[in-house]
């Protein structure tokens, strides 16, 4: 196909953008759902039965949130460096189309 285009008609760095956001976009959503899991047991459970595995559990759950958030932040710089790669792309083919 011309370009390097693929039979849906775009780039292989456009679909690597294009699945990056989507993956960006469905961390978020499990990082906001992990949080508010961490905070409704840490706001709902008496102090007493915030011991023990519990702890441990609730103590992991916020890890984890906090791993996915930074998942998220690391894959919209990647998005950005892609976006940034694409269009020099382009420009690159204008050029290249104006002096053929």
């Amino acid at each position: 196909m011309p370009n390097g285009t693929d039979e849906r008609g775009k780039h292989p760095i456009q679909r690597a953008k294009d699945k990056t956001r989507e993956v960006r976009e469905e961390l978020e959503v499990a990082g906001a759902e992990l949080q508010l899991t961490t905070t409704i047991l840490e706001r709902s459970l008496p102090p007493q039965h915030k011991a023990g595995d519990v702890r441990k559990a609730i103590d992991q759950n916020g890890a984890v949130a906090a791993n996915v958030a930074e998942a998220t932040e690391e894959l919209a710089e990647v998005e950005a460096l892609l976006a940034h790669e694409i269009e020099e792309r382009e420009r690159l083919e204008r050029e290249i189309a104006r002096r053929g």
